[in-house]
């Protein structure tokens, strides 16, 4: 279990309701213990199994993208190499391929040897296998020196200012990087709101760190992110951002059917003449309401994303529609 895993049970423990509180405190020690049980256990060979001779060094093979064997690589990425991690010495084809077997993480910055997986040769890490044999065989199409990163298929390109790598084809071509809020994003949002650092945060949805995601991130209309494949299963039963409750987008369609459906309903006559007090999410203003048990329109922008901060009294100035 990697670290992303460990922390992912952690957070599905303590959000059990249905567990007594000394059972979660008691799971939850256990989990946060688990990888130091684990390499105690681990047998004396496993642990000098990377201090053999070169012939033997755990992972010097060669790995394939798919069963017909064809390309070089992973379930990953693309390559033709294979990455020697610092922390314990083994070949993988990449950081994932370690954490996904290990008890810690891989910090693919460190790494200074690889395995070109055409000649099985562990030389220092660079763009192209130095082995005569191979004649300058390339690793991959893209590599990048600083994060020691290899991809022989898509577009790539580093950031300074992120100090990353990101998948696409450069800064001012498709991405550009905003310094206030210190990350790269799209062409297409020169226009969007700024958050000082604001990708420096984990997804609401799912808690995984997003600066350094490989999955791709969604910007929100109030500035916000989240990753677009939470942000896709989420907006299939909510429409407001989770940390800021403002609407994810043009709700007009939506708030026109309510306001159809509010014109054709029938409140009983005790209720008629009551009025709620309201804060609105999207404009922030405060106002009145007529009582209704599920919406409440703001009567400034016209937003039904809106919440009670008053119980409801009789008011004869409130009004049952709105401007």
């Amino acid at each position: 279990m990697n670290q992303n895993e460990l922390e992912a049970e952690i957070r599905k423990v303590s959000r059990d309701s249905t567990l007594d509180p000394r059972r979660k405190a008691y799971l939850i020690q256990n989990l946060m213990t688990s990888r130091w049980i684990a390499a105690q256990q681990k047998s004396p060979q496993a642990r000098t199994g990377d201090h053999s001779n070169g012939g033997d060094l755990l992972g010097r093979c060669p790995s394939f993208r798919g069963p017909e064997k064809q390309e070089f690589g992973c379930e990953h990425y693309k390559r033709n190499c294979k990455l020697r991690a610092t922390c314990c010495g083994k070949l993988f084809a990449c950081r994932f391929c370690h954490d996904k077997v290990s008890d810690h993480s891989m910090d693919r910055k460190a790494t200074s040897e690889m395995m070109c997986m055409r000649c099985l040769k562990i030389q220092p890490v660079g763009p192209v296998c130095t082995s005569i044999s191979c004649g300058g065989f390339s690793m991959a199409k893209y590599y990048c020196s600083i994060c020691k990163f290899f991809d022989d298929e898509r577009a790539v390109y580093h950031c300074p200012f992120c100090n990353l790598c990101r998948v696409g084809t450069g800064l001012g071509a498709d991405f550009f990087h905003c310094m206030k809020c210190n990350c790269c994003l799209a062409m297409k949002l020169a226009d969007h709101k700024c958050r000082e650092k604001g990708l420096e945060t984990n997804c609401p949805i799912c808690c995984d760190d997003m600066f350094s995601s490989s999955a791709s991130v969604k910007a929100l209309p109030c500035g916000h992110f989240m990753h677009s494949t939470c942000f896709q299963a989420y907006t299939c039963s909510h429409y407001i951002c989770p940390i800021c409750s403002k609407s994810l987008g043009d709700m007009s369609v939506y708030f026109g059917m309510l306001d159809a459906l509010l014109a054709s309903e029938e409140l009983p006559e005790e209720y008629r003449d009551r009025c709620q007090h309201i804060l609105c999410n999207d404009c922030d203003k405060k106002g009145t309401a007529p009582f209704h048990w599920l919406y409440h329109k703001c009567r400034f922008c016209g937003s039904y994303n809106s919440r009670v901060i008053k119980v409801d009294s009789t008011d004869p100035n409130c009004s049952t529609s709105n401007p």
